[in-house]
């Protein structure tokens, strides 16, 4: 039996280098896939938050980029205003405006960002407010002019105002110039053309009353800038001293039919790299703190199963050494116990007629009983200890010739008992044959030994196939078993009565066996009262030529 203790400390050997080969994982692979997991996972966090937090810049941008551009709407449709007043001023039949001078001078002082207003009938400039510095307007058409002409005719031609510019001025800076076309009603031709009312207005004043410059202490570099009509090159009105602008916000603003443009920008650029440094840090220290959790976490599981697997290997060592100590010691002892026994009987044959001491005789029969008793139960333990390991070949066991050979054995203490035995048809098992005569033997001893009731014994063995299983049942015409006790009969040195028959070690032989095939073992109430023992064994096919023994 000792390959049995040396083959069960190989198999935790092996099953234990393959788990290391299968389920151990170095600890810094673990923190190395544990950092590029957290890595990852926090770097689209990142890469979610930056996106979060540009679009709200951006929204915030184009929120404040349409705040200045209403105020440049309003700015410039105030200056426009004075001309709305000349063309309510003109009288029909009229070229001009009696007391134009004075009516100007009144609406410049109401219009702070109006530098000049101007009336041209028929598109040439016949007066201008003021006058001083502006001489070289007079004469003007409008209509031809190189800078408005286009701006003009177009005004004319829609009816509708237009602001045009911007226009360098001799002196340094910008304007702008609006022109709102004036009609008058004509009996003969109708509704004709009259000609301008003209405002010009320093660009730089404009902007000043919009409050541009405001969008530097937030922040923002800006450019203002309007496209040409005929050539759609771009014009720069207004912009911040940093106007290199990247990606900007571009808002639209259309005043007096003329459509500008507003691109705002951070002066910082829209990247937080400060705030994304930080968080990239942060993020970096989070990997590396759960990557060193990790890989020690991982360090002290692999660390715990190696202790498990030497622990498992020392127990699996000690219960080999321990069922090797038992299997010695059950099957050396045999033989002092037969011996004692031989010598109890021959010291009782010497001392027969020599010694007439009942005392003597009484105490030599209980050393015999006893020894053979001992020599019972060294047998069972025996037979217990080796009863999950297979002492033959697994094959298709004719069950039929076996249980003969079995009752062939017990032949003497079944015609003791005059036990009348009935056998049923017995489908084959797969198990080896000398534990397969175990089981048969120690059901049938049980059921000599505790089956004994006030009526003649009756012992019944069948078997039925059941699936891939087989079950076989040795039943007894008994006093049986109670349930709460059906249980408790399988352990080991576990008897129901005191009367010293049996071992107390049979049926856990019994179990065990059953239960090392993939089976089980259990007692159940007999059909017609009794007791009745079932083994559930794996079935196999029946050799051909093998048939059943009734």
């Amino acid at each position: 039996m000792s390959g049995t203790a040396s083959s069960a400390g190989e198999r935790v050997l092996r099953t234990d280098h393959a788990g290391s080969r299968l389920g151990g994982c170095p600890p810094r692979l673990v923190g190395l896939l544990a950092f590029l997991l957290a890595g990852a996972l926090i770097g689209g966090l990142i890469w979610r938050q930056e996106q979060q937090r540009l679009r709200e810049a951006r929204s915030q941008a184009a929120s404040v980029a349409a705040e200045r551009a209403h105020d440049i709407r309003t700015s410039v449709e105030g200056a426009l205003a004075p001309t709305y007043a000349l063309a309510a001023m003109l009288q029909p039949g009229r070229q001009g405006i009696p007391a134009f001078a004075a009516a100007c001078d009144r609406l410049l002082r109401h219009f702070p960002s109006v530098s000049a207003l101007q009336l041209a009938p028929g598109g040439v400039v016949r007066q201008v407010v003021p006058l001083a510095g502006n001489e070289s307007l007079i004469g003007v058409d409008l209509l031809h002019d190189p800078d408005l002409g286009w701006s003009a005719r177009y005004s004319r031609n829609s009816g509708m105002p237009l602001l045009t510019g911007p226009f360098r001025l001799a002196g340094g800076g910008l304007e702008v110039v609006g022109l709102l076309p004036t009609f008058a009603d004509d009996l003969t031709h109708g509704r004709t053309f009259w000609g301008f009312a003209v405002a010009r207005m320093p660009l730089r004043e404009v902007l000043r009353q919009s409050r541009l410059d405001d969008l530097e202490e937030q922040g923002y570099a800006y450019q203002l800038f309007r496209r040409d009509p005929e050539t759609r090159e771009k014009a720069l009105l207004a912009a911040s001293p940093r106007a290199d602008l990247v990606d900007p916000v571009e808002k639209e603003l259309v005043v007096a039919n003329a459509t500008w443009s507003l691109s705002v920008a951070p002066v910082a650029g829209w990247a937080d790299a400060r705030g994304l440094l930080l968080q990239v840090a942060a993020g970096l220290l989070f990997c590396l703190v759960l990557a060193w959790q990790a890989a020690w976490q991982a360090r002290l599981v692999a660390a715990s199963r190696a202790h498990e697997r030497t622990l498992e290997l020392r127990v699996a060592q000690r219960t080999a050494d321990l069922q090797r100590f038992a299997e010695v010691t059950a099957h050396h002892l045999q033989e002092p116990a037969r011996r004692v026994a031989t010598y109890a009987g021959r010291l009782r044959s010497q001392l027969a007629g020599r010694v007439n001491d009942p005392e003597a005789q009484l105490s030599l029969d209980f050393i015999g009983q006893q020894a053979g008793r001992l020599q019972e139960l060294l047998r069972d333990a025996e037979l217990y200890l080796s009863a999950d390991q297979p002492r033959g070949q697994i094959e298709c066991c004719s069950v039929e010739a076996v249980l003969q050979s079995v009752l062939t054995k017990l032949a003497g203490p079944i015609a003791e008992a005059g036990a009348r035995l009935s056998i049923g048809h017995l489908p084959p098992a797969l198990i080896d044959l000398p534990r397969l005569g175990d089981l048969f033997r120690v059901a049938i001893e049980n059921a000599l030994q505790h089956g004994r009731g006030t009526q003649a014994l009756r012992i019944d063995v069948s078997g039925e196939r059941s699936g891939e299983w087989v079950i076989y049942h040795v039943s007894d015409n008994g006093p049986g078993v109670e349930e709460e006790y059906r249980g408790r009969v399988f352990r080991v040195f576990e008897r129901l009565s005191s009367s010293g028959e049996g071992t107390g070690v049979g049926l856990a032989i019994v179990r065990r066996v059953a239960e090392s095939c993939g089976g089980q073992a259990w007692i159940e109430e007999a059909p017609g009262g009794g007791c009745r023992l079932a083994l559930q064994l794996p079935a196999a096919e029946p050799p051909a030529g093998v048939g059943g023994v009734t």
